[in-house]
């Protein structure tokens, strides 16, 4: 843990929204150290909205966050564009924390569909109306968990450009 933890005290202030409700963590170069600090150090209740796109969190990073306070309230998370693999999003889906999530964003990332599976499987995941896996590594394996999923029930909308997706993925998903 880094001792001087002032520059999480400045991104709150300079990423806070005026009504208290959206985080904005992006572009910040948050690594899995980082991300270990915010996830020690970081309780905000009232926050729906968390940013935390285009950083360089791997799956530690998102295992500790996963775990945190700052996670429990959220309605939005955004993560795209970091290094996220499967283990991060088996740990995202495993967690107590975002029972209130209707919104996730993993595009851009490196999650295949061992971590896809986990997600479309998440009982705590359940609320979500919204999930964005485009330009990841997802397979048939993982297309067909979500065309199958019993726990997703809410979802609306499913972005999946981009994947290896073959005609069995396809094929299930066309006919949910």
């Amino acid at each position: 843990m880094a001792d001087d933890l002032s520059f999480i005290r400045k991104w709150i202030k300079r990423g806070l929204s005026k009504d208290g409700k959206t985080l904005d963590f992006s572009n910040k170069g948050i690594n899995n150290d980082i991300a270990t600090d915010l996830a020690e150090n970081v309780t905000l209740p009232d926050i729906e909205t968390l940013y935390l796109h285009t950083n360089k969190i791997k799956d530690l990073g998102l295992e500790e966050l996963a775990q945190a306070e700052i996670f429990a309230p959220l309605r939005e998370l955004w993560l795209y564009e970091n290094i996220i693999r499967d283990e991060g999003a088996v740990a995202l889906a495993e967690s107590k924390r975002v029972t209130k999530l209707t919104y996730l964003s993993l595009y851009t990332n490196k999650i295949a569909d061992e971590g896809v599976v986990a997600l479309a499987e998440s009982d705590t995941l359940s609320n979500l109306e919204t999930l964005d896996l485009s330009f990841n590594r997802v397979g048939d394996r993982g297309a067909c968990a979500l065309a199958n999923s019993s726990k997703l029930k809410k979802l609306k909308i499913l972005h999946l450009d981009g994947n290896r997706i073959g005609y069995e993925g396809m094929s299930a998903l066309s006919n949910t």
